[in-house]
């Protein structure tokens, strides 16, 4: 059964315990379910900017915003999580704010930078904040949490933009910005009112530092052949976050024809498996190998981009099928792999350079997803599929690194921890 009395009480002790945290996550991902499925096709359908030009600048963009990742974890080792989410927040709300008035290349590089800048700290902050927010419990178990807490609020998101542009009316786009500028607002201040996320001694140095892996300086970190693998992997896991709303977007809406609402459609389908399923998966999957948990995520990737490579365009029943398809696998992928490699990139580093090395990690994850819309001006081409082999060859070798920098990990990291969801 899915759901258990005692699983149930578990959640609802969980969200009674940290009530104005889960409304912060729910506030700020319901606004970004609003428009996640659209960062790029948004600007294809409201301006006449090429497809490839767009596909440059944001990928120069997210290059420009990558040091933030970097900035990011010196602030969340000098002022605490809640500092860098509340950045986060309003930095957010600044760069979807300039969406709205976008028409031109400057513009919408500007926007996309901002955009791409919340991202970085974003990601940076979330994982050191779960990690405070655990306080020394089973980092998956509120992880697993979160994230389907999360993925609720997404899949909410997603379905409003679905309905909104099912007539295909541009001013409905602009209406689900402007509403996710004003959930981030809304974010920043429920996360400033928290005293979850403040740096303190206990966060600096954990009582099991001595288990940790390196002497807690940043040249033990650079030396260590794990950090590097995981690093190594995050750079090549990172087009995976943007394969759905950027590759897979596109070549729905803008090669086989399909509404804007296919975007938002199948991240609904993917974000509401991940809200009903995400804590029984990592009920499912613990005291198993991490390792293996985060290669075979990025196996099933690699699935959901392989079959293009030969499949030709798609149509009507059958093209909606691909589509649904597509989000069960790419959603059974997030649900194993997340936890399990958040909760690596959180106790892995020495407690005293936990922030900066999160940020070292999520940068890498950041130059991937910034990497990966250089290969879109492949679908204009003769070889349209060459962006579809590169991406499965990208994910095959991530699964690699990441199974590989793992078993080099002192053992209580390897190992997906059994979580108290039953406590």
């Amino acid at each position: 059964m899915l759901f258990t009395p005692a699983r149930f009480q578990a959640s609802l002790a969980s969200l009674r315990e940290h009530r104005f945290v889960t409304f912060a996550v729910l506030t700020d991902t319901i606004g970004a379910g609003l428009t996640l499925p659209l960062t790029i096709v948004y600007f294809t359908i409201t301006t006449d900017v090429p497809l490839a030009v767009i596909g440059v600048l944001s990928t120069v963009a997210s290059l420009v915003a990558l040091p933030i990742g970097l900035i990011g974890g010196i602030l969340t080792d000098r002022f605490g999580a809640k500092a860098s989410m509340i950045l986060n927040n309003l930095l957010s709300a600044a760069g979807f704010t300039l969406y709205l008035f976008a028409h031109d290349p400057v513009m919408i590089f500007a926007a996309i930078f901002l955009a791409n800048a919340s991202e970085r700290l974003y990601w940076t902050s979330w994982t050191a904040y779960v990690h405070d927010l655990a306080e020394g419990r089973p980092f998956e178990r509120w992880f697993a949490f979160l994230e389907a807490t999360k993925a609720a609020a997404l899949g909410a998101g997603a379905i409003i933009a679905a309905i909104t542009l099912a007539n295909g009316n541009q001013d409905g786009l602009r209406w689900l910005v402007l509403a996710n500028v004003i959930t981030s607002v809304a974010a920043a201040l429920v996360f400033a009112t928290q005293r979850t996320g403040h740096r303190s001694p206990q966060t600096a140095e954990s009582s099991n530092a001595g288990e940790v892996k390196g002497s807690g300086s940043l040249r033990a970190f650079v030396a260590d052949r794990s950090m590097r693998l995981i690093t190594l992997g995050q750079l090549l896991i990172g087009p995976a976050m943007v394969l759905p709303n950027v590759a897979f977007s596109v070549l729905f809406v803008e090669r086989w024809g399909m509404s804007p609402a296919v975007a938002p459609v199948q991240f609904a389908v993917a974000t509401g498996l991940c809200a009903l399923f995400q804590t029984s998966a990592t009920r499912w999957v613990a005291g198993r190998q991490r390792g293996t948990l985060i290669a075979l995520g990025a196996i099933l990737t690699a699935a959901t981009a392989a079959p293009l490579i030969v499949l030709p365009p798609l149509h009507g029943l059958a093209a909606w099928s691909y589509v649904v398809a597509v989000a069960v696998v790419l959603a059974v992928a997030d649900m194993i792999y997340l936890p399990a490699a958040n909760a690596v990139m959180a106790e892995a580093p020495h407690p005293r350079i936990r922030g900066r090395a999160i940020g070292v990690f999520q940068t890498a994850s950041s130059i991937g997803m910034a990497l990966f819309p250089l290969t879109l001006g492949l679908l204009d081409s003769r070889t349209p599929w060459l962006l579809w082999l590169i991406a499965t060859c990208v994910f095959v070798a991530a699964a690699w690194a990441w199974r590989e920098a793992v078993q080099g990990l002192p053992q209580r990291v390897q190992v997906a921890e059994l979580t108290d969801v039953d406590a």
